[in-house]
């Protein structure tokens, strides 16, 4: 890998998905995981279930307010990225990532809050060529994770 990966949970609700970000987290060596907002935290028996034991090989930490958060990332020279489909996002395979690059995955219906977009330095989108708007949030974020590690060329 040619960048450090953090990944920022902000407001996840479903514990199924936080159990599966471990596992994707895990699958890239991310340095750790941030839960912020509404996103629940080990010890839970379905996060416990689905995370297959990667939620005791990944750092993580929860910093509740999503501010704070950022700000706390900020200040640890991590460069935030929303996936998001925001005004000025730019597809994942051709955005410029940084050496130390969190990825902010937002919730699962309202996606990454205005107020946290707000705090982050860039924002990537997955192109949908399908009738559907998005990717679960996990897989979207296997899918981010990689280029974002490995600095992939353009598309």
């Amino acid at each position: 890998p040619r960048r450090q990966l953090a990944f920022l949970l902000q407001s996840l609700e479903d514990p199924l998905n936080v159990g599966s970000m471990f596992r994707i987290a895990d699958a890239c060596g991310a340095a750790e995981m941030v839960f912020s907002g509404k996103t629940p935290t080990p010890p839970h028996p379905i996060i416990d279930r689905t995370s297959r034991g990667h939620d005791r090989r990944v750092p993580w930490r929860r910093i509740a307010a999503d501010d704070q958060a950022c700000a706390t990332l900020h200040a640890e020279g991590y460069s935030l990225v929303a996936l998001e489909t925001a005004a000025g996002a730019r597809c994942f395979l051709e955005y410029p990532y940084p050496e130390r690059v969190c990825l902010v995955l937002g919730n699962e219906t309202a996606g990454v809050y205005p107020a946290t977009l707000a705090h982050c330095d860039g924002a990537v989108f997955i192109p949908m060529y399908g009738k559907g708007p998005s990717l679960n949030v996990h897989v979207a974020a296997a899918l981010v994770g990689y280029p974002a590690l490995l600095a992939a060329p353009p598309c």
